[in-house]
Order: C-alpha cells, then structure tokens, then sequence
C-alpha cells in the first residue's frame, strides 16, 4: 500500500465516530493510574495516546509498519506524550517478550467480520508471553451472519458475461469466489441473523470452521451472505457494524452465492473457513440447502485453465 493510500485509510478510521467514541469510553473505563498497556497494531496511535491520557504510566505500541511509527510517534511528540507512549516496529507475532509486565492490551485488529486481522491469534500469543491474561480491549467478540439478497452482484455478473459482445463468461463466473466489503442495508436480509462464533481474545482459541443454520420461512433466493461483528469492549461498552446501525469504516464482508440458489426455503447452513496466511484470511464458505449446495472458494482462481497448445 502506498503512502498515502495507509494515510486516507488511518484518517477514515480517525473519523469513524462510532469507533473512536466507543474506545474511548472503554480505555477511559479500563486503564488506571501507573498501567503498562500494549498497543497491538497500533498504526497513528490513536488508542495508545488514549490510554496515555487515562493515566497509563507507559505505553508500548506495537506496529510492523516503519512508515506509520515514524508519523505516529510526531503525533505523540505533538501531543506531550515523549516518554510514556513507546514504539515497538515489529510484528505482534514475532513478539518475544515486552519490556514490562503488562496490565491492558487494547488494540483494533478487526475487519469487518471481526477476525479477519487474526485478533485470536494475536492475543493469544501475547498472554503467552506474558503468562496470564491482563485486562483486554476487546473483551468479548461475536461473529454473526444472514443470508442476503444483493441485486448489485448479481447484476454485475452478468453484465461481466457480455461485454461490447464478447464472450468474458469465463472471467465473469469467478465473482462468486471473491468476497468483497460493502454496505449492507437491511432491505437486503432475506432471514434471521444467526451466530458464526462468540469468544474472548486471549483466553478462546477461533476454530477453523464455522457454522450457523437458518430456518427460511418465505421462499426466496439466496445472492450472498453478509457477516458483521459486534465486540463488547469493556464491561459496558459495546462495539459492532450491523447492517441496522450507524454507518462505520468497516462496512461489512459479503459472501457471494452467484448466480443465486434459485427460490429456497427451510433450513440453510452456512459454513466458513477463514483460513489464515499468517494473520490475513482467505475465506473459503460453503452454503448447504435441501437439494443443493454451493462452495466459493478463491484458491480455485488460483491456477486458471491454459489453452496453450
């Protein structure tokens, strides 16, 4: 990502009221006077600055981004914080060991679906570290899903098949096998929101399949699949991305069904892998209905048909 491509994308989180006002109350409501806390992924600062604020004694904030520590540690530089708050420029996962017990982890490494910046994973390796685990922001995360109705996808599959009057039905058909983040309304569920996952980060492992089960009551298609999450932050403040909701930064991960299952009613399973290279999902999702079944899976684009001799 260029330069200022990670600047718009730290500037648009800056600016999500929602998120930025629910950390706020949860770091407020978590940290004490003299904490050690660790930033994990901490890109500007933001969160470390905020648990410096609080009172936090010292503040290590960790980020495998050379570029983002250098502009954040100007912003902690213009706002008086030289010498609490704390740069570690490596990855959470090559973590070794932290310079002083630690007493909060707070961190934002969520994606629209909640896990999709291996959260679990990070967190888990950091109470490892550390041997127990200490106060965390998130406390708790949820991963819910509902089965959508999404013209737009549907409709830009087809108009990919024929273009200018030719034949890209080959290209086209490989939209069902890429996820994609857009606003989901709620116009576009067809079905009940269902649980995909609940866990506490550092003390609950994310298996590697996940599943939910809907009771369709009216016959209708089935274009996709939106997945959101919601986090309870700190005892009495919650965080989530809802399709009903606020609008925030995440928007939420769309799952494909393409070109649709056709009219369908009764019980429907979802399942999904997020599969991880090192903390970066590639979802792999399969949705299972009473005389049919769909599987998107990006790795099958990975080595497309050659035609060559």
């Amino acid at each position: 990502m260029s330069h200022e491509h990670k600047l718009l994308f730290h500037l648009r989180m800056l600016t999500d009221s929602v998120r930025m006002e629910a950390y706020c109350r949860a770091i407020e409501g978590t940290v004490r006077p003299g904490d050690v806390v660790v930033d994990l992924g901490s890109g500007s600062g933001i969160l470390g600055l905020l648990a410096a604020r609080a009172g936090a004694s010292r503040v290590f904030c960790v980020e495998k981004d050379k570029y983002m520590v250098q502009r954040a540690r100007r912003i902690v530089h213009d706002n008086g914080f030289d010498g609490v708050v704390e740069f570690l420029n490596t990855k959470i996962e090559d973590l070794e060991s932290f310079p002083l017990p630690v007493d909060v982890i707070v961190s934002e490494t969520m994606g629209p679906a909640g896990i999709d910046e291996g959260i679990f994973q990070l967190f888990s390796h950091c109470v490892r570290l550390l041997g127990s685990r200490p106060r965390c922001i998130p406390d708790e995360l949820t991963v819910l899903a509902a089965p959508l109705q999404v013209h737009e996808l549907v409709e830009r599959r087809a108009q990919a098949c024929r273009v200018v009057g030719l034949n890209f039905s080959s290209l086209a058909g490989n939209i069902g096998s890429i996820s994609q983040i857009l606003p989901v309304m709620p116009s576009m569920l067809i079905g009940p929101v269902g649980k995909l996952f609940h866990g506490a980060p550092g003390i609950d492992t994310l298996p590697e399949e996940l599943t939910v089960t809907w009771d369709l009551a009216e016959l209708c298609p089935i274009d996709a699949v939106g997945v959101w999450f919601k986090t309870r932050l700190s005892e009495d403040v919650d965080l989530a991305n809802p399709p009903e909701g606020p609008d925030t930064h995440w928007n939420q991960l769309v799952l494909p069904i393409l070109p649709g299952t056709g009219p369908i009613r009764g019980a429907v399973q979802f399942t999904l892998w997020p599969r991880f290279d090192s903390i970066t999902p590639r979802w792999k999702w399969r949705l299972s209905w009473d005389g049919g079944e769909y599987t998107g899976d990006p790795a099958d684009l990975d080595e497309p048909e050659d035609l060559e001799g």
